[in-house]
């Protein structure tokens, strides 16, 4: 039967083809030559007529195809049937270049807005119009190369995800596009097959640089066991994934608690800071155990109101959360989560504390008490209390501010001032640094790559770390942490690493475990040409004597 029906992002409907063809049971062979990888990229935002990455011709694209998933439906013919948005192939794309190139230079604005990629008449924000753009950035890094050298060796599929999925950064409403892309991309990719024999696929390296904070943090969330499932290894193709290890080392946002004693209470100051139009959550996650109820009893007290009747791990157990007037400002439930996780979940949430439309219907900002009481737990049972991921990215209208715990025994700074990259030896405070592996980042395959500074060679203070979870009935977790590191800032004053701009010829910077990613995913392109492995495994093996800007991770 049917145990949870999750419902993912809200397409509009002028964004949806209804008279969309269905895709031909078998397409046709695109033969490359020997020694081909190609590149995939899952992102937003990718201004992908960038001089990066087109062929020695300029008029002449490496991108096989791209998939706008919020663009106009109608903008152009689509020469690559799809239910949402538009779909290009590389014909179309460089009937777009040579149509819009004059002595030599590329008419950008013009090409994205034939293309549906910026297209203000459109509906939504338009990440590759601005001068800095996160897919564009991010492809740079994977995939791109010096202007009038690059051949056919390496295609380009590129999806962009809607811009509405990749403003929740919660990663909520990031199903089911992200399962649509990666099929686009597999279905594709296969078609690609080695000119001296047509019978052999060509590997695949796809880059999805996106993080999350929740989840159950033990390789089963629906994300990370999608990836699994998906990119699992083929004997007759080479299919590889690479993924951030995230950048919420020091966000405060995660907390391990044990309990010595039956009776004993755990109390969390989970703070909401104003100005928040978006609704916060807190995830209190339980151990495995065979009979889940009565584990734990959770309250939660909002800043300024009174404290909430008690939730336990009992089916249907809830509890609105009010102020001292009476106002709902929130939600405390408990919903068991089926297989493949088996683990109790309890979770608070907190309405926006600042609306445009309804000023006086927000939840107070503040210090909000979350206490968690033991009822049944032993001494090596953890309760993993994880904050959804909330701020707001960069070029983005600001929605979201991120929550996060503010106990007063988690020593935020060392001796000389400086963020402590690390939890302090000995110290006993439930807010924890480690175990902020981003939530994507916990399943079996896909290599997963922290950040570093090229200057010290120390791992960036955001850089997120392990260890995660062991899954209920395994018999350890499916990993420790990220596989390797990869640079991720120059300096410690100079953030970030320089890739493609949104225009050609532009150049800028960005930093996180995002693009480090992507440095990864090139080098394991370089490895599945040459005939070698790329998988995770070749990836935490990697040394540092051939590329100091590679290692693998303390």
């Amino acid at each position: 039967g049917v145990k949870r029906l999750l419902l993912g992002t809200i397409v509009p409907d002028a964004a949806l083809d209804f008279g969309a063809a269905p895709w031909p049971a078998a397409l046709p062979n695109i033969l490359v030559p020997d020694g081909s990888v190609v590149t995939a990229i899952i992102d937003n935002g990718t201004a992908f007529a960038h001089e990066l990455f087109r062929k020695s011709d300029p008029t002449k694209s490496r991108v096989a195809f791209a998939w706008i998933m919020d663009a106009n439906p109608s903008a152009g013919a689509g020469t690559v049937p799809v239910s949402q948005g538009r779909a290009l192939d590389n014909d179309e794309i460089d009937i777009l270049l040579a149509d819009n190139t004059a002595a030599g230079l590329l008419d950008e604005d013009t090409f994205y807005r034939q293309a549906g990629l910026i297209d203000f008449a459109w509906p939504g924000i338009k990440q590759a119009a601005l001068r800095v753009s996160h897919g564009t950035h991010v492809m740079g890094l994977a995939a791109g190369g010096a202007p009038g050298t690059m051949d056919d060796t390496r295609p380009i599929i590129c999806v962009q995800l809607p811009t509405d999925v990749t403003m929740d950064v919660s990663g909520a409403d990031l199903l089911p596009s992200l399962g649509l892309a990666i099929v686009f991309i597999k279905k594709l990719a296969k078609r690609f097959r080695h000119q001296s024999n047509p019978g052999k696929r060509v590997p695949l390296v796809v880059n999805f640089s996106y993080g999350n904070f929740a989840g159950p943090h033990d390789g089963t969330g629906i994300v990370e066991k999608m990836l699994d499932r998906k990119f699992r290894p083929l004997p007759n193709r080479q299919r590889q994934l690479a993924l951030p290890a995230g950048n919420g080392n020091l966000a405060r946002s995660h907390a391990r608690i044990r309990f010595e004693n039956t009776g004993d209470e755990a109390e969390l100051h989970w703070r909401l800071l104003p100005d928040d139009l978006t609704a916060s959550y807190v995830e209190i996650w339980m151990p495995c155990r065979e009979d889940p109820e009565d584990l734990v009893e959770v309250t939660v007290e909002p800043a300024g109101g009174p404290v909430s009747d008690p939730v336990t791990t009992a089916d249907g157990s809830m509890q609105v959360l009010e102020t001292d007037q009476n106002l709902v400002v929130g939600r405390l439930w408990y919903a068991f989560q089926p297989s493949p996780t088996d683990r109790g979940l309890i979770t608070a949430s907190a309405a926006p504390t600042f609306s445009h439309d309804n000023p006086s219907d927000v939840a107070p900002s503040g210090v909000w008490k979350i206490r968690i009481k033991n009822l049944n737990l032993t001494p090596v049972d953890n309760v993993e209390v994880w904050i959804r991921r909330d701020e707001t990215l960069p070029g983005f209208p600001r929605f979201g501010r991120q929550s996060y715990f503010d106990n007063d025994c988690y020593e935020r700074f060392g001796a000389f001032g400086a963020p402590l990259p690390a939890d302090p030896p000995g110290s006993a405070c439930i807010v924890r640094r480690a175990g902020t592996l981003s939530g994507f980042a916990c399943g079996e395959r896909p290599a997963v790559l922290a950040g570093f500074v090229e200057a010290t060679g120390n791992l960036a203070v955001y850089s997120a770390a392990g260890p995660i979870t062991t899954a209920c009935g395994a018999s350890h977790p499916t990993r420790t942490g990220p596989d390797a590191a990869a640079v991720s800032d120059d300096t410690p004053v100079l953030h970030g690493i320089l890739s493609a701009g949104s225009r050609s010829g532009s150049l800028v910077a960005l930093n996180g475990t995002s693009v480090a990613a992507p440095q990864a995913a090139r080098w394991m392109a370089g490895r599945l040409a040459g005939g070698f492995s790329g998988d995770r495994v070749a990836v935490n093996a990697k040394g540092t004597a051939d590329d100091p800007g590679f290692v693998p991770p303390p």
